[in-house]
């Protein structure tokens, strides 16, 4: 039974949801998409989306980052510059003080705001998002009032602050109501499995898509990320069933995806390795995440030790 700690280590390198979230969110065809088809109508009808602006700024804990994954954007509203915060939860569950967490990163959003506009008179709008892929129902209410005695008197209320967050459940969605520009449907419809029995059943459909993509540079470099994400998180796949969804799809160029599918698994085991002996998990742990027999993990360590990337 592995310790509380050594959990802790394995998941986190087990879960890269945030990687794969940031490289397609961080595409703005896919960013501007989710919000117009996503949003509601009366909160997008006045913002300028050719105005939209991805920053880079990350207001997560460390601590919190295998569970949650956020981007801030700015786009004018009414020629107004506002910031939407998306927050995506990674939980298989819904996270109670999740506005209370929204609050905490939205002060920190207010306070790099001051800081980097010195003079400032007014604070900027935040619109905060949240996605949730997880198992279970999200049927927590989502404001911030919420999370105090409901017996309160009213005058005492008067003084709490409160604000309400957008909820998009996409475990909810169903497939037919999935929609927008070609790398927001894969994202999504790939979250919405991920932690599924029956991933493998939806693969050859997510793959699919990428036929969809006019610059093929592009669907091989998202293929690639999106076949990482799969390989380390994917706790319900296997490399063969992830192999044979791929090599269902045929591409020009033959047996592109084949060949990326194959890269990638065995690139993805590497990685896990190399982060596990750098986070200083046992070799027998190591082991038995990738498969990979002790006599190689060990000639990983080696390597490592020789380039230093690997301390005792």
């Amino acid at each position: 039974m592995k310790s509380g700690q050594e959990k802790k280590k394995t998941e986190h390198i087990t879960a890269p949801h945030d990687k794969v979230v940031k490289a397609f969110f961080s595409e703005m065809e896919t960013a501007r998409s989710f919000f117009q088809e996503y949003l509601p109508a009366e909160m997008t009808k006045d913002m300028d989306f050719s105005s939209l602006k991805f920053l880079k700024d990350t207001f997560i804990d460390k601590k919190l980052s295998v569970y949650f994954s956020d981007l801030l954007f700015q786009v004018k509203l009414k020629n107004i510059p506002v910031f939407i915060y998306l927050l995506i939860e990674h939980k298989s569950w819904p996270e109670r003080f999740t506005a209370f967490q929204l609050l905490k990163y939205k002060v920190k959003i207010w306070e790099l705001y001051l800081k980097q506009q010195e003079g400032a008179g007014t604070l900027p709008v935040i619109l905060p998002i949240v996605i949730y892929h997880g198992y279970r129902e999200w049927n927590i209410d989502t404001s911030f009032i919420s999370l105090f005695d409901d017996n309160l008197p009213g005058y005492v209320k008067e003084y709490i602050p409160d604000f309400r967050y957008y909820l998009q459940d996409i475990s909810r969605l169903p497939d037919e109501e999935i929609k927008g520009a070609v790398l927001l449907r894969i994202l999504l419809k790939t979250l919405k499995y991920i932690f599924t029995p029956g991933l493998n059943h939806r693969l050859p459909e997510i793959f699919q898509l990428f036929h969809e993509l006019k610059d093929k540079n592009k669907g091989t470099e998202f293929l690639e990320v999106l076949l990482r994400y799969l390989t380390n998180s994917a706790r319900n796949l296997t490399d063969e069933e992830l192999k044979e969804s791929v090599t269902k799809v045929i591409i020009e160029g033959g047996d592109l995806m084949s060949t990326i599918a194959e890269k990638w698994v065995e690139k993805g085991k590497w990685d896990v390795v190399k982060n596990s002996l750098k986070e200083g998990l046992p070799i027998d742990t190591i082991k038995k995440i990738t498969g990979f027999p002790v006599e190689k993990i060990n000639r990983v360590k080696e390597e490592m030790s020789r380039s230093r990337e690997y301390r005792t």
